[in-house]
């Protein structure tokens, strides 16, 4: 369940964040080290990643159906619940949809 969560949320959530930190140069190829032929996150740019998700889900947007501004850690929380109900009650699950 955990992965499907992740799914609706990775396009709005993950990929926009990595690419906004690339383009804003917030994380750079010294945030990076070369191991066995491997790359892997150095500490520091990984603190860097982590603050700039959790202030990506401090962020809000204006909640189509409830006519709010509703935070995008709200919003997962949100589409936990409807998937819990379409576990629980049997009603058809509606996915997750951006509007824009």
């Amino acid at each position: 369940m955990c992965l499907d969560v992740s799914e609706i949320f990775k396009p709005l959530i993950g990929d926009r964040l990595i690419f906004s930190l690339l383009n804003k140069n917030s994380i750079t190829e010294d945030d990076f080290e070369e191991k066995a032929n491997f790359y892997y996150m150095k500490p520091n740019g990984q603190r860097k990643v982590l603050a700039a998700y959790d202030e990506r889900l401090k962020e809000t947007l204006r909640h189509r159906d409830l006519k709010r501004n509703v935070s995008y850690r709200r919003l997962i929380r949100l589409e936990c619940y409807k998937i819990v109900k379409c576990l629980m009650e049997g009603e058809p699950y509606q996915g997750f949809k951006m509007w824009w």
